[in-house]
């Protein structure tokens, strides 16, 4: 389960679908594991089988920054990561958004 109020998952979900519908999404950290606290950042992973470049990331960062969420949102490109945080991402996350095939 995913530790935010639904107001928030709403939020996170919209900016999430206007900016990568065609990608699954995961939720890891504290907000996936329970531990989270009040401010506790949102981790998330965009599961891209290519990278999706430093433009389309800064755009999402923006839209969570404007977003009006009262913590901040630390978004990673799968694509980008290494293999060994794969395997840690892929052992506590918990999935946000389902890809949409185009």
């Amino acid at each position: 389960m995913i530790d935010l109020k639904p107001l928030h998952l709403r939020k996170v979900k919209k900016v999430l679908s206007g900016n990568v519908p065609e990608y699954g999404v995961l939720v890891y950290g504290p907000r996936a594991s329970g531990t989270a606290k009040t401010y506790s950042y949102l981790d998330l992973a965009i599961m891209a089988d290519k990278p999706l470049g430093e433009p389309r990331m800064q755009k999402i960062a923006a839209d969570f920054a404007a977003s009006g969420l009262p913590f901040r949102v630390e978004t990673i490109d799968w694509a980008a990561t290494g293999a060994s945080f794969r395997k840690e991402i892929r052992k506590s996350g918990v999935p946000i958004q389902n890809s949409v095939k185009k």
